[in-house]
């Protein structure tokens, strides 16, 4: 029995904003039935007395720790720039932006 309808394919991709014609409603009609399919049959696996498992991955937070090193003062950034005003950088104003 299907478990899935042309009809519910068609309002899930008016919800998705899809251009389905009505071939591709019935073919995705069918791949989708398909795997409820088989979605339905994982489900139906008896588990009973199965320990769950965990994340094989134990690592966590394995970000380097913040160390302050030396880097330019504002002079010397600036310093490079094509333009500076005010000790930042000048760039050319975009989109029409008034001051």
């Amino acid at each position: 029995m299907s478990q899935i309808s042309r009809d519910e394919v068609a309002h899930l991709a008016h919800l998705a904003r899809l251009a389905l014609t009505d071939d591709e409603l019935d073919s995705f009609a069918g791949q989708l039935d398909a795997i409820l399919a088989h979605v339905g049959r994982i489900q139906s696996v008896d588990v009973t007395g199965v320990e769950a498992t965990d994340n094989p991955l134990k690592d966590v937070n394995v970000t380097r720790p913040d160390v302050v090193e030396p880097c330019l003062t504002q002079d010397e950034a600036l310093a490079a720039a094509p333009k500076a005003e005010d000790g930042r950088f000048a760039v050319p104003r975009i989109l029409g932006e008034e001051e």
